[in-house]
């Protein structure tokens, strides 16, 4: 047994023509071989911090310019423990997810193939999103992180009248 580390994003950017946030879903092939939408993750090498692990992965599977890149929030730690046929632990996961906004043009999202992506991607409101993604745990990880993408806005736009 091994204990892994990850971190997983949830990526952001706010439409300029309604000032709403929209989320960056990936496409990629189950293990069932049936198309799924996912928040990729990856795991944190060595020396390397939580927030800079995700933001890496973010621009390693999706091309975006990493300057671009802001780990806005830590969303939730999930421990993960998978067994084998005898019952036994043969991994122990911690899975980090963060909320990261990008600041860039949506255009240019370049999701790579490989690790199981098709390379297409989907820009969705909230509701899509909620659509799209099958994994309940994953729909609530986006509702937090919708929830805290408006807490987050209207403590900066507080924290500007100072």
């Amino acid at each position: 047994m091994w204990k892994v580390y990850s971190a997983w994003w949830v990526v952001y950017y706010i439409d300029k023509e309604t000032n709403a946030p929209q989320f960056l879903v990936v496409k990629r092939f189950a293990l069932s071989k049936k198309i799924e939408r996912i928040a990729p993750k990856g795991k944190i090498q060595r020396g390397e911090t939580q927030e800079k692990a995700a933001i890496r992965e973010v621009w390693e599977e999706a091309g975006l310019d990493i300057d671009k890149l802001t780990a806005r929030k830590k969303l939730d730690t999930l421990s993960l423990k998978l067994t084998n046929n005898d019952g036994k632990i043969w991994i122990d996961k911690d899975i980090t997810y963060f909320l990261i906004e990008y600041s860039g043009n949506p255009d240019h999202v370049d999701v790579i193939e490989g690790e199981w992506f098709t390379g297409a991607y989907k820009r969705a409101w909230i509701k899509n999103v909620l659509n799209l993604v099958t994994y309940r745990d994953l729909r609530e990880l986006y509702r937090i992180a919708y929830s805290s993408i408006w807490d987050l806005s209207v403590k900066d736009q507080f924290l500007s009248t100072l």
